[in-house]
């Protein structure tokens, strides 16, 4: 016997021949000479198989499974495999979700074609996916089912079969296998299967199924080890700033409900390497979308700004339940459609809970482990929404006030004294800028900060002579005063004690050793911190110049 596949590719036409030959049309005249065949070329599935690596593939073949095993009503336990083999180059994925009847076979590679309906709520409803997967995969393919006791069917087929234009494929019945099962066995792969393949799959499917896997009797396992589910809900709790769960539901066009839950709040942890902040949406309990930071979910401009470790403890996670075609999710569940009109009636809602919770990552940046990272546990704050198109509000107070940066509380500590001595404000300016400077991811970011140093050091001495002391040297005269190579000139002008005037001279001296040495300069964090202690101390003690911030 054979299956055929191609029902779906009818031809349509306005009018048949039989019918008329022409049609007038508000005076402009159409005649039909022809029909033309429309039906598809099987090349299509290897047109676009570029889509697809391993971890996608394997989760269209596991999505199967959970399908069939939530249109049975989620009643029985459930075993999914996926096996790996590397030395064979095999890979099959097998579960018990209750197999497919012999009038579904052909779901598995029609185009097109599924065993879901609109209504369910299942992951499956293009019927493109599984196609697509097992070609992407590998160049021949063979899966066998058993629905409950009736015989086990099997269909196969390969590289040879892409490249004619017959759509039939031979049904074959073989010898039994377990009631309720169906296997998946590839070969002749065209993907990589290593270690580091698998290590990748693993933490893929942790996260793709982690709400599956919350499920009593639910086993999904990789080569024979079973899947951890791994989340992103983890929280931090500050006072005013609690994660919030808001909840409602959605009216679709055709009438049916979309249930609608978001949880959103500040992380407690900072993630701008690994990149695990932002949205997540779960369409029918599968993450489709991890870690959006686009302008469509408010990572922009004059929103939440753009994605920035700044803001890399916002994290919002969206769930969505409901009927499949209700799900806002592309063809390939890895992404979200931004056009689909689940997505459009959240989006402004949803930017608001975005941009308010990255206003507090901000403000309190430099301060997180007192202000966010402390608050290790509290209370989720319920937060129904009645209608989420007209929502405005993420019930957030105001954002923090941002700690202003240091040179602002510097200069702020020392407005009064710049009053007056206007030109102080340099000096402390060049403690901050070696600071700053000193923080920077630059090899040579200590020597830099050490040469502000020494200029903020002299500047000072200068100043003094110049505006404190009242001398009238002339600028020849500070040149040799200020560039000597010690201090003797200065010692009986500049009041400081002979501790520190030995200090003084023991960094000029540092510093000219390293400035024209043939060795390349390192500085100690230690070192550092010693010549900033001296700077500092002698702009207190000379001009009551204020740096600690």
């Amino acid at each position: 016997m054979t299956i055929s596949l191609a029902s779906y590719g009818r031809v349509f036409a306005f009018v048949s021949q039989e019918e008329t030959g022409s049609i007038d049309l508000g005076g402009a005249m159409k005649t039909q000479v022809d029909t033309l065949d429309a039906v598809p070329s099987k090349r299509l599935f290897l047109s676009i198989i570029a889509d697809y690596d391993l971890s996608r593939s394997i989760c269209e073949l596991v999505d199967n499974g959970f399908d069939v095993w939530t249109r049975a009503g989620r009643a029985e336990a459930i075993v999914i495999d996926v096996c790996l083999d590397d030395h064979n180059r095999t890979i099959r994925v097998e579960d018990n979700a209750g197999g497919l009847a012999r009038e579904e076979l052909k779901y598995i590679v029609g185009p097109g074609q599924t065993g879901s309906t609109d209504t369910d709520e299942t992951i499956g409803i293009f019927g493109v996916g599984t196609k697509r997967a097992v070609v992407a995969l590998a160049a021949q393919i063979r899966i066998t089912t058993r629905y409950r006791e009736n015989p086990t069917y099997q269909i196969e087929f390969d590289d040879s079969w892409l490249e004619d234009d017959e759509w039939a494929l031979p049904l074959f019945e073989v010898d039994m296998i377990a009631p309720g099962t169906t296997c998946v066995v590839l070969q002749q792969l065209r993907v990589a299967i290593g270690e580091e393949q698998e290590k990748q799959l693993r933490t893929h499917l942790g996260a793709t199924y982690a709400k599956f896997l919350d499920h009593d009797g639910v086993t999904l396992r990789l080569n024979g080890t079973a899947i951890q589910p791994r989340y992103f809900d983890n929280w931090s709790y500050p006072p005013d700033y609690l994660p919030r769960r808001y909840h409602g539901s959605l009216t679709a066009p055709n009438g049916s409900a979309v249930s609608v839950e978001v949880l959103a709040g500040l992380s407690n942890e900072s993630s701008p390497a690994s990149g695990e902040y932002g949205v997540y949406f779960y369409c029918n309990d599968r993450l489709v979308a991890p870690a959006m930071k686009t302008f469509d979910v408010g990572f922009t401009k004059g929103q939440a700004g753009l994605p920035h470790p700044k803001i890399s403890l916002t994290k919002v996670i969206v769930t969505l339940r409901g009927e499949a075609a209700e799900m806002p999710w592309n063809s390939s569940k890895s992404d979200i459609s931004t056009k689909h009109h689940v997505f459009v009636a959240l989006h402004d809602w949803l930017v608001t809970v975005v941009k308010d919770y990255a206003g507090v990552s901000r403000a309190w940046m430099g301060q997180w482990p007192e202000k966010v990272f402390a608050h290790t546990a509290g209370t989720i704050v319920d937060t129904p929404i009645s209608d989420f198109p007209t929502a405005k509000r993420s019930f957030l107070p105001d954002p923090p006030k941002s700690k202003p940066r240091m040179a602002e509380r510097v200069a702020k500590k020392n407005q009064k004294l710049t009053l007056t001595k206007p030109w102080a404000a340099g000096l402390y300016e060049g403690v901050v800028a070696a600071k700053e400077v000193a923080k920077q991811q630059l090899t040579q970011a200590n020597w830099l900060a050490l040469n502000l140093l020494d200029v903020t050091l002299t500047t000072a001495f200068k100043d003094y002579l110049v505006h404190e002391q009242g001398d009238q040297d002339s600028d020849s005269d500070l040149r040799t005063i200020l560039s000597a190579g010690d201090t003797a000139g200065l010692r009986d002008r500049i009041p400081l004690s002979s501790g520190t005037w030995t200090q003084v001279d023991i960094f000029r001296a540092r510093q000219k050793d390293l400035l024209y040495g043939r060795a390349t300069p390192t500085i100690s964090a230690q070192e550092l911190k010693k010549a900033e202690s001296l700077v500092e101390g002698i702009l207190k003690s000379l001009f009551e110049i204020e740096t600690a911030a």
